[in-house]
Parts: structure tokens; C-alpha cells; sequence
């Protein structure tokens, strides 16, 4: 009803999150949607249509990581709210502190729904560890808070140098995806170039992690569990079970193709990933190569067609629209018939005119054609960013438009994929939608305080049923207002 209602009548690719359910309702919606529409109504007739969230999936993999470790966590949490409890236990912490030479800085305390907070947390945690360590030594009150029963258990803790050890090794898991995270969850900039740079950065590192582990087996079981879900949704080749049913999700392939479409990098960055992961030689080098050219062709292809037809077809309502004009005499036309004849003995009557329009014709669809060797071949772009700023990738093809026509076309749709569902915000949480990491303080009424100002100050505003589309718009009009009439004014008192 909704696709109607906006008159969508053409879809290159959706995004959701990766609920089993959404894979047989896009299944249903694809059969459908084709049906309503025609078979041009899905890009590739819809070989791509399905987006995972990207965000789903690096959450997935990290409650991989923290499904074993909880306790571990606790003892830690627990050990930080002894010391956020009262201003003196806090000063008793301090003096350890500085007495330990060890740097300051905040302690802050964990969302436990939010896994970037607790990230936060413990790496924070890390740079104190000596300064528990001597709680635990020579603070009895430290020790006497862990004997408290808490639903008729004792309270985990306090830390021990293995919890410690454990949590280290979890830090570093954590760091990679909540860099990841950030990256792919903007929701004011394009990321589907950025993707497939992170889903081979974290592959990778997690991939070294399990093979130098050692003989640390808990690690290496984490690193290879966690690189078990990963490859469950972004491994480009479908692995069949024993059963021989496929319960891996292949990836889709547009997450590399966008990398393609970074002037600064091309194919170059995505045959470099290549060898990384599987090696220059192997067949999954060669096979993935060939896949990206052969995919960004047929992309070509596909909306070069598309681009034709729509040219030919608004071609004739212009003639249609303007009928025969007065400079097209009737000589003019039983000249253009006449060449079409043929003449005694054979010989065919051919206009040179007419010969060099069919050339130029041909040769502007051989050109075209090319626009994806050109842009391939073409040097990398290399340009140099201030400190702080990123690179528009929108806007060098809006500036190669007119080099790029029909490619400008495929990359302006395909770098507009949303390769996650959510925000940041939510992208981090295990749970609902929160505020903030590190609202522990904050009462419940404070919060719905906070949480209905966010949504105000994001959601159109309505006054009077006339739209105001920011605070900031409706205080303008407030200024113009005033302003015309302090220019007015003289008008009016006449």
C-alpha cells in the first residue's frame, strides 16, 4: 500500500535487519512486486534485493564474544559501583590512584544492554587495574561489599587477575567492531563504499587472533567462534551442510561492488581484499574478480537500456507534441523517402548524411559501452583532505557525470544503499533504544524528558495544520516577520 501510495514502481535493493522471517516476507514481496509491475521492476530482476543490516550482524558477533564471559564482566562492574557508591570509597580510589602513578581519568559505569558502554567500561577499567588490585589488598570495606547477598547470592568478585586477563582479551575483540560500528551506522553520509573495508578489516583481525593464539584455547575458541557468525552472513560463497540445505546466508555482493565505485579506489582495493583473504593464486581470487566485472557490466548494461528506451520514448511525444515543422518542407520529406529506395540494376541509394548519423550513432554505443573500461583504467584519485574531513564521494560523479553518464547512474543508486537499518545509537544496544551510554544517574522521568525533546527537535512540528519543518525554520519566520514590518512601518503609519 505504501509503494503505491509513493508511486514506487522500480526497487534496487531493500534493507533489513536479519530476522529469518524478512528473508521468506521479501521472498513473497519479490513474487509479487514482479507480478504487479513487470519483470523491469526489480534492478537484475531483484538478484540483489535483499540487504542485511549490517549493524544486526556485527551485534550478532559480538554477543558471540560476550556470551561467556558475563561473570568475568560483573566481577568488574561490581568492583567499579563499590567505588561510585559514596564520595569517600571514590577518594579512597583516587589516592590509590595517585599513589600508584597510574594516569586519571573518569570511571564511568556500564549500560548492560549496550555493549559500546560496556566496552567503554572495561577499556577504561584496564588503566586501573592496579589500583584495585590494592583495594582488594588492603581495603576491608572493598572485600566486606562483596559478602553482601544480592538475591540470596553473594555478590561476583571481587576482580581476579584472571577476570582481568579475560576482559583484556575481550577489549580488543570489542575495539575492532566498535570502530566498525561507528563507521556503519552514520546516518548522514553514505557508507556503502566503507563497508566491505570493514567486514575484511575485522575478518582478518580476528582470523590472525585465532591462528597466533598459542596455546591460549579460550581465546583461539572465541576468535573462531566469533569468526563462525561472521561468515554465516558475509562469506560470498554459499556453503552447503551435510543435510546439503544451505543455512548460510550468501552475501550480497553489492557491499564490494560499492567499494568499486570509490574513485579512490576501484578495483584495485577490492583485488588487493581478495588476495588478503584467500590469496593471489586461489580460485576464490579468480572466481570474485570475474563476479565484480561481470556484475558491474551487467549493471551497465541494464541501465543503459533503461536510458535508451526513456530517451526514444520522450523522443516521440516531442514529435508527436510538435508535429512536422515549417522547415521540414515537402521536399525535404520525399527526400528522406527517396533515400530509401533502390535504383536500377541493384544499386542502393544511400545519403552520406545519413550514413554519418548511423556513425556517430554507433560510435557514441561504443563508446558507452566502455565507460566501464575507462573508468577502471583511469588513475585513482588522491585527493588531499583536511584533517577532520571526509571524502564526497557524491560529488565526484556528479562532477564526471557528463564522462560517466549511464555509470554515474548505477553508482549514484548503488552508494545510496543503506547498508544499516539503524543509528548508532541503536546499533549498540542489546535491548530497546536508549539515550545515552552512560545514563545510570538519570530518573526514569528525566529520561522520557530527554527522549520526547530528541524526537521534537528531529519530527516535523505542526501548528495551526501548517507545517514548520524545524524550530529553527519556525524562529526564522518569527525574524522575517519582525523584520518586514520594522521595514514597513513607515508605510503604515501614513
Amino acid at each position: 500500500d505504501c509503494l503505491e501510495e509513493w508511486d514506487i514502481k522500480r526497487i534496487f535493493c531493500i534493507t533489513v535487519d536479519n530476522a529469518t522471517a524478512n528473508t521468506s516476507a521479501l521472498r513473497k514481496f519479490k513474487a509479487g512486486f514482479l507480478q504487479q509491475h513487470g519483470n523491469d521492476a526489480l534492478v537484475l530482476n531483484g538478484d540483489f534485493l535483499h540487504m542485511r543490516c549490517a549493524t544486526h550482524i556485527l551485534n550478532l558477533i559480538v554477543k558471540e564474544g560476550l556470551m561467556e564471559v558475563d561473570d568475568n564482566i560483573t566481577a568488574i562492574r561490581n568492583g567499579i559501583q563499590y567505588v561510585r557508591s559514596s564520595t569517600p570509597r571514590l577518594q579512597s580510589f583516587e589516592y590509590r590512584v595517585e599513589s600508584g602513578k597510574m594516569t586519571r581519568g573518569s570511571l564511568p559505569l556500564d549500560v548492560k544492554t549496550r555493549w559500546n558502554s560496556t566496552y567503554l567500561m572495561l577499556d577504561q577499567a584496564l588503566k586501573f587495574r592496579l589500583a584495585f588490585n590494592k583495594m582488594k589488598a588492603n581495603e576491608k570495606p572493598y572485600l566486606d561489599y562483596f559478602k553482601e547477598m544480592v538475591e540470596g547470592k553473594e555478590r561476583i568478585g571481587p576482580p581476579t587477575d584472571c577476570d582481568w586477563e579475560v576482559v583484556d582479551r575481550l577489549v580488543q575483540f570489542l575495539h575492532i567492531f566498535y570502530n566498525s560500528t561507528l563507521v556503519l551506522s552514520a546516518s548522514k553520509s553514505v557508507a556503502a563504499h566503507k563497508i566491505y573495508n570493514e567486514i575484511v578489516t575485522i575478518t582478518r583481525t580476528i582470523s590472525l587472533v585465532g591462528d597466533n593464539s598459542g596455546d591460549d584455547n579460550e581465546l583461539k575458541y572465541k576468535a573462531l567462534s566469533m569468526l563462525g557468525k561472521l561468515k554465516k552472513y558475509w562469506n560470498p560463497f554459499r556453503e552447503a551442510t551435510d543435510k546439503g540445505k544451505d543455512k548460510n546466508c550468501q552475501m550480497n555482493k553489492l557491499l564490494i561492488l560499492a567499494s568499486v565505485f570509490d574513485p579512490r579506489k576501484k578495483m584495485k582495493f577490492a583485488l588487493m581484499c581478495f588476495e588478503m583473504l584467500y590469496g593471489k593464486d586461489s580460485l576464490e581470487y579468480g572466481i570474485l574478480s570475474d563476479s565484480m566485472l561481470d556484475l558491474m557490466k551487467r549493471l551497465f548494461d541494464e541501465y543503459s537500456a533503461s536510458a535508451s528506451k526513456n530517451t526514444s520514448s520522450s523522443g516521440t511525444a516531442n514529435s508527436q507534441g510538435q508535429g512536422v515543422s515549417s522547415t521540414h518542407s515537402q521536399d525535404q520529406v520525399r527526400c528522406e523517402v527517396f533515400s530509401k529506395r533502390t535504383l536500377a540494376n541493384g544499386v542502393g541509394y544511400e545519403r552520406m548524411d545519413n550514413l554519418f548519423e548511423e556513425l556517430v550513432q554507433q560510435s557514441g554505443f561504443e563508446e558507452s559501452q566502455n565507460e566501464v573500461d575507462l573508468y577502471l583504467k583511469e588513475n585513482l584519485e588522491n585527493p588531499k583532505l583536511m584533517k577532520g574531513t571526509e571524502y564526497d564521494v557524491l560529488s565526484w560523479w556528479m562532477r564526471n557525470s557528463l564522462k560517466f553518464p549511464i555509470l554515474s547512474l548505477v553508482a549514484r543508486d548503488i552508494l545510496a544503499v543503506q547498508v544499516s537499518s539503524v543509528a548508532s545509537e541503536s546499533a549498540f544496544s542489546t535491548s530497546g533504544r536508549m539515550l545515552d551510554p552512560h545514563r545510570s544517574c538519570l530518573t526514569h522521568y528525566m529520561i522520557e524528558v530527554l527522549m520526547c525533546t530528541e524526537q521534537w527537535l528531529k519530527c516535523e512540528i505542526h501548528f495551526n495544520e501548517k507545517g514548520v519543518s524545524t524550530i529553527e525554520q519556525m524562529l526564522s519566520d518569527v525574524e522575517l516577520q519582525d523584520d518586514l514590518m520594522r521595514e514597513f512601518e513607515p508605510e503604515f503609519n501614513l
